[in-house]
């Protein structure tokens, strides 16, 4: 049996890569599970940290599961407004998560990233209830 937090991410991050608006913005392939790869081509999709409420019924293991999903945009020659940029990207990530059965999103921020100037980050946060019959 797998974790809810494992499946939270499994969910969250299969909609993400089949996402025709997501991956418009952010292909695919750089659209990463909390590791990433070191120096990763921006713009770029991470899903977060993730923590669970553990719920035991009978029959039924799983959880609420509180977790994010970040977008990291720099300025290139393709993306002059990285805010806006990461805006609309959060936008399409809430999207696709609502459509997730059993998620919801709770909110989404953009704002310059702490550690690079140059960077902005969106953060989608989300909840998802994980449940698997035993």
């Amino acid at each position: 049996m797998l974790s809810p937090t494992t499946l939270a991410q499994k969910a969250v991050i299969a909609a993400l890569k089949a996402d025709a608006a997501v991956i418009a913005l952010v292909p695919a392939a750089r659209i990463y599970p909390p590791k990433t790869p070191t120096g990763p081509t921006k713009p770029f999709i991470r899903y977060g940290s993730a923590s669970a409420e553990p719920e035991r019924l009978s029959g039924i293991r799983g959880g609420v599961v509180a977790g994010a999903v970040h977008v990291f945009v720099g300025v290139t020659d393709d993306i002059p407004d990285p805010g806006q940029f990461a805006g609309d990207a959060a936008d399409a990530i809430a999207e696709a998560i609502d459509a997730v059965d059993n998620a919801f999103v709770e909110r989404t921020q953009v704002m310059p990233d702490a550690a690079e100037p140059d960077i902005v980050h969106g953060i989608v946060w989300f909840r998802f209830t994980a449940a698997e019959f035993t």
